[in-house]
């Protein structure tokens, strides 16, 4: 019994011994070790009938700043909504693209990126409301270049984005295409590598990444154009429930005067989206120092209009038309995609109207919890 017992012991120990040196060699060689992926669990959120459950399904994405955070502290919000029985759930996702299959319905206020928007609204009942951020996405290469001089390089971006739209325009400028390239498709967070790695000659990203990669003095900035992310809310939803879809817009408009007021309060902000981002992501780059606060003010409350929409946005001649353009072009959006369809659900004059209704909904009061007022325990796996 006893030479079993040692036998067996002998045998696992070889076992161990034999898969840590595998596993070593592996690691030398570069070969990925296979881990378990992210799964996203969307479809099991709890996604009650607004009318039934009285909760407002709000779509979020913690991997940005300044978008929705604070709206989940508000009290004065969490007042004006429980006076009509009413209250906030939080659904989070890892980005616009995965929340579009939910804008169907199941979502009755969401924050989304301008081209997932687009696509959105082309598919469902959707209308857009507020700005929540102006961010900027930047061709950065690793000597300096002009446009024209892509031709041929490899660029990395990831498709189907601001960014990727950011680059067809500069090629576009300069008589070229997507073809005149080597594209290269990845996300923001490996592009400082491929570039240090000599991987790809250029890249293109929005912030924080740009900001970052362009602290190295050997890369330099070709091209840079703007994009916006929104408050978008269920139509039927809205024509439903028009004191509930003021109440939000208030608070939105409220979060802003709030982190005008001073630093403090931004710092406030950037610790709250540095918390949902790691609950949610596990990680985050987000921090409450000077360089975040300056990215900040820049997306947001340094322009004075903020967070209203641009009076020109259904300009044929404007930012959204181009993106409309490229889409359809990309076949993301349909052929039968119409234009004054998708520029007509972006309503200018709504936040507005509400702005001047100010004493009602107390924008200018101010009343913020330390912790969030509504608390889920979705996660991404």
């Amino acid at each position: 019994m006893k030479i079993k017992i040692f036998l067996l012991t002998v045998i696992l120990l070889l076992f161990v011994i034999t898969g840590s040196g595998i596993y070593f060699v592996f690691r030398q060689m570069n070969i990925p070790v296979k881990t378990n992926p992210i799964i996203p669990t969307y479809d099991k959120y709890n996604y009650g009938s607004a009318d039934t459950a009285k909760i407002v399904d709000f779509g979020t994405q913690p991997n940005s700043i300044f978008t929705s955070e604070s709206l989940f502290h508000d009290r004065i919000l969490q007042e004006q909504l429980a006076a009509e029985g009413w209250k906030l759930r939080e659904h989070r996702y890892r980005n616009g693209y995965d929340m579009i299959p939910y804008t169907d319905g199941r979502l009755d206020v969401m924050v989304l990126g301008d081209i997932p928007a687009l696509v959105a609204i082309d598919k469902y009942k959707i209308g857009i409301f507020a700005v929540c951020r102006q961010g900027y996405n930047t061709i950065i290469a690793n000597r300096r270049l002009t446009p024209s001089e892509l031709k041929g390089l490899r660029v990395g971006y990831s498709p189907n984005t601001t960014a990727h739209f950011t680059l067809d325009s500069a090629l576009q400028s300069v008589n070229l295409t997507i073809n005149d390239i080597i594209s290269v498709p990845m996300t923001p967070d490996v592009m400082e590598a491929a570039l240090h790695n000599h991987k790809v000659d250029a890249i293109v990203s929005w912030e924080p990444t740009s900001s970052r990669i362009l602290t190295i003095k050997s890369y330099s900035a070709i091209s840079t154009s703007y994009g916006f992310s929104y408050i978008a809310i269920n139509l039927d939803f809205a024509a439903s429930h028009p004191n509930l879809q003021k109440a939000i817009l208030s608070a939105v408009v409220r979060a802003t005067k709030w982190a005008r007021l001073n630093e403090e309060n931004i710092r406030t902000n950037l610790l709250w989206d540095r918390k949902a981002a790691i609950i949610f992501f596990g990680y985050s780059p987000v921090e409450a120092n000077a360089k975040w606060i300056n990215l900040l003010r820049k997306e947001t409350i340094d322009n004075p209009s903020f967070p209203m929409l641009p009076l020109n946005f259904n300009d044929e001649e404007g930012l959204l038309h181009q993106q409309f353009k490229f889409l359809k072009k990309n076949n993301i959006l349909p052929i039968s995609a119409e234009w004054k369809k998708n520029s007509d659900r972006f309503n200018i004059q709504f936040l507005p109207e509400v702005i001047k209704e100010s004493k009602i909904w107390q924008i200018d009061s101010f009343d913020y919890a330390t912790e969030k007022l509504y608390q889920e325990k979705e996660s991404v796996q």
